[in-house]
């Protein structure tokens, strides 16, 4: 009986060990199921719009923010970059019935280069014809 206590523990512990790992860097993919990671964008004032979401689980949210300043880094270069960080948040997931539970941690903050050159461009969207009215049938 003391040896299935046991196992059951030790089985217990290694499933929680999975679920405050950290997910590791990566960007965001809903085609793939990434639904944690980060994702970036160039913003309308000259730099870039980055956003963290990392579980709930993780050992330290401060991960959060520690992806956010890599990936920043990675999009400025050496010469680094200005940060305006706006948002910061544990989101709650509520359901009916049941007390909030700890849902992701997100990061969402603006970097500006300091070197504005390594801004990328992204590729403008296709131009679509205009849709012309149809003549109407002649009977």
């Amino acid at each position: 009986m003391k040896a299935l206590r046991l196992a059951t523990a030790a089985l217990g512990l290694t499933l929680l060990s999975g679920c405050v790992t950290d997910p590791g860097y990566s960007p965001m993919d809903a085609s793939k199921n990434k639904f944690y990671g980060y994702t970036d964008a160039l913003n309308g004032a000259g730099g870039y719009t980055i956003r963290v979401a990392l579980p709930e689980g993780v050992q330290d949210p401060r991960s959060a923010f520690a992806h956010w300043e890599r990936r920043a880094a990675e999009l400025c270069g050496p010469a680094g970059y200005r940060k305006q960080v706006h948002t910061a948040r544990r989101n709650m997931l509520m359901m009916p019935g049941y007390s909030p539970t700890g849902f992701s941690y997100e990061v969402i903050g603006d970097a500006y280069c300091t070197d504005p050159s390594v801004l990328r461009t992204e590729p403008a969207a296709p131009v679509e014809a205009p849709v012309e009215a149809a003549a109407p049938a002649a009977n």
